[in-house]
């Protein structure tokens, strides 16, 4: 399919949903609870703003207002469902592993469950139901995402612990909660198998923060390679700081920086994964800037993988980043574009680009049309560059 007839059917559907009515309800399970718009925790569903960060950070509860909050047990069913479905195009050149698709395509179902346990304990789960594909259904494998369990406010607000299955702090920039489909190249890139800062782990994190400072630190089980016997390896260390007012999300000005450091064995899997284990490592730093009604998200990464990782006779060194514009001129809707890149020595040839740009527009806060095109291109050792268009219109819906 041509790119001319992809970016036409998506234009087609955005006008249909231009022409619908707007309204400010919005029924997700924290809305559910205290009564209030899903925008009073999220700029642009998914997307936290400052005080949804703020009541993450606080074990989903409302700053300044714990004595006033009820445990799961005491208010509604503290559920929700996410799910998306709509238009899907997908074309490459010269990359024979991927199936192109041209489809009406439902897009899988997340169940999340979050809440109060106990005054400062909050617990937040994220489970993936087992799909099978069909014409018209994405596949889906069935799992548990996130699960885990988050203790607050240990003495100050520069305590707080998280157990279990989580999306580290060590991005900078949730993977789970970004406007766009297509992902962040720079987390996502590794040697096979490797953990990358785009996974969901498994381990413990201590976090704080207070006049504009916050940190993380984390214990990670780290690559799936890694055997049943094998103690974790994988550790983190963040920092950051907010200038003026806010959280950086949506106000202030916040610069970051991350190291990673993790060990794991080589082969694509943890059948292959039986030679020693091999040291890898990222470093880098962040920043989100905000002004009026836009934010700028930048991310630079270093990254070094031991030569056994990849099958080369050197360490693998590589660089990459991302700059990602999003502007929401009012409450219905937001534009984004992204630019990724991740730079690769010649032993492995696999520098990537990314363009990326699209839209959301919402007919309440919990229904998006979600517009987007995104054009890929990766080299590969001894054999043409690969090149891929994505193209999606499609509802995103939670409730």
């Amino acid at each position: 399919m041509t790119r001319t007839r992809m970016l036409l059917m998506m234009g087609i559907v955005a006008m249909s949903g231009a022409m619908l009515p707007q309204s400010g309800e919005a029924i997700p399970a924290f809305a559910r609870k205290y009564g209030y718009n899903c925008t009073m925790c999220h700029s642009s569903f998914p997307r936290l703003n400052d005080y949804g960060e703020r009541y993450r950070q606080n074990a989903y509860q409302l700053p300044g207002r714990e004595n006033e909050e009820k445990t799961v047990l005491e208010g509604p069913p503290p559920f929700a469902v996410r799910l998306s479905g709509g238009y899907t195009s997908y074309s490459a050149q010269n990359s024979p592993d991927i199936q192109e698709q041209e489809e009406f395509l439902m897009n899988g179902v997340d169940v999340l469950s979050s809440g109060l346990l106990a005054p400062n304990i909050g617990y937040f789960v994220t489970l993936l139901p087992q799909i099978d594909e069909s014409r018209g259904v994405e596949a889906q494998d069935g799992t548990l995402e996130s699960g885990n369990v988050m203790f607050s406010n240990l003495g100050s607000p520069w305590l707080n612990v998280r157990v279990g299955r989580m999306e580290p702090a060590s991005s900078a920039f949730s993977v789970k909660r970004k406007l766009s489909i297509t992902p962040y190249e720079v987390y996502s890139f590794g040697a096979p198998g490797v953990a990358t800062l785009a996974d969901t782990q498994d381990g413990i994190e201590a976090t704080g923060h207070g006049r504009g400072l916050a940190y993380a630190v984390g214990y990670l089980n780290g690559s799936e390679n890694n055997r049943a016997d094998d103690a974790p390896q994988d550790v983190y260390a963040r920092a950051s700081v907010v200038l003026g007012a806010g959280e950086g999300q949506t106000a202030g000005q916040r610069l970051g920086v991350i190291g990673y450091l993790g060990q794991t064995r080589p082969g694509t899997d943890e059948a292959d994964g039986t030679g020693d284990r091999q040291d890898l490592s990222r470093v880098g730093f962040d920043a989100s800037l905000n002004a009026m009604h836009s934010n700028l998200a930048l991310q630079y990464l270093v990254g070094e993988d031991d030569q056994l990782l990849w099958g080369t006779t050197e360490d693998v060194e590589f660089s990459g980043g991302f700059a990602e514009l999003s502007v929401m001129p009012c409450t219905w809707i937001v534009g984004f574009g992204r630019f990724d890149w991740v730079d690769t020595p010649s032993d492995i040839d696999q520098d990537i680009t990314r363009w990326t740009g699209g839209a959301r527009y919402y007919f309440v806060d919990n229904l998006a049309l979600h517009v987007e095109y995104s054009h890929r291109r990766q080299h590969q050792p001894d054999a043409p560059v690969a090149t891929e268009d994505f193209a999606a219109a499609r509802l995103d819906l939670a409730f």
